[in-house]
């Protein structure tokens, strides 16, 4: 059945009256009466007991109106569901770890924007929450550190880094070539949000140099760590595009031994995969 007609039906169930009907869709009363009279052929009933005087629903009029009310309201989620999905096809949710500039990620994703013209929104979380909002589906990508979840996330390499010790300019051990983490006990630490991947790999590196870190200030924001450490506030471990070049205040000497960590690109399937998709993903493994 047309939805135009069982719109029609629907309000003049409601408003019981041809003119108002009429002014509402702005449509004749004789193309009502023929829409009416259109349904009640198909159906074999007449949905109305009319009289000079009223227009009210018969016993059939109340059945079909249930579930008029309810195919429009379908239809209409139906059609929701469509634009939303076009709107999906034709844009890309991006998520990050926040060091989103440092690692160039910005870049690649504005680079792409100008390349295609598409709608792209960035996400920055730490990345276990960005594992979980792949998993949840509400980011199409992430780039992520140290993905945990390698059996559901297709991975494509993005970039690698090195862990380095950050001391003010004027500590005693910063003339070294490369720090042990050995070297750290007792001492001061500054280090990433807490219960972060950075945060707890710092945790674990030293605890696996059998001694628990001296840890007193996290924070989430680099900036805020690197000037605490150049005002003497301990020793801090960054990954080596963490740490500002143009400080000229502190310094940034590798650890030993070498701890390494990656970056990924991570999406959940290659199945259906929009062409945007695998535009997205072609641009990140060509870059």
């Amino acid at each position: 059945m047309d939805s135009e007609y069982l719109k029609t039906f629907v309000t003049l169930a409601k408003e019981k009256n041809y003119t108002q009907v009429a002014d509402s869709l702005y449509i004749s009363q004789s193309s009502i009466t023929k829409r009416i009279q259109k349904i009640e052929k198909q159906l074999g009933v007449n949905l109305f007991n009319r009289n000079t005087k009223s227009v009210e629903l018969s016993k059939y009029g109340y059945i079909y109106l249930e579930y008029a009310e309810k195919i429009l309201q379908l239809e209409q989620e139906c059609l929701k569901k469509i634009d939303q999905a076009v709107v999906h096809d034709n844009s890309l949710i991006i998520g990050s770890i926040p060091s989103i500039g440092q690692y160039g990620i910005s870049k690649e994703i504005t680079n792409f924007i100008k390349d295609t013209g598409v709608e792209i929104k960035i996400i920055t979380e730490p990345s276990g929450k960005l594992e979980n909002l792949l998993h949840s589906n509400q980011c199409d990508f992430a780039f992520i550190r140290e993905v945990k979840d390698r059996k559901y996330f297709k991975r494509i390499p993005y970039a690698k880094d090195q862990m380095m010790a950050v001391l003010p300019k004027n500590h005693h051990l910063a003339n070294l070539r490369k720090i042990s983490i050995s070297q750290l006990e007792k001492r001061v630490l500054s280090i990433g949000a807490e219960r972060s991947r950075p945060y707890n790999l710092c945790v674990n590196l030293c605890k696996s140099s059998g001694f628990l870190p001296n840890v007193v200030y996290t924070d989430r924001q680099i900036e805020n760590i690197v000037d605490l450490v150049a005002d003497g506030m301990g020793i801090s471990l960054l990954m080596s595009k963490l740490v500002p070049k143009e400080s000229s205040r502190i310094v940034a000497i590798p650890v030993e031994p070498t701890v390494s960590t990656s970056i990924s690109l991570c999406y959940m399937s290659d199945e259906n995969l929009t062409d945007l998709k695998r535009k997205f993903i072609a641009y990140i493994k060509n870059r």
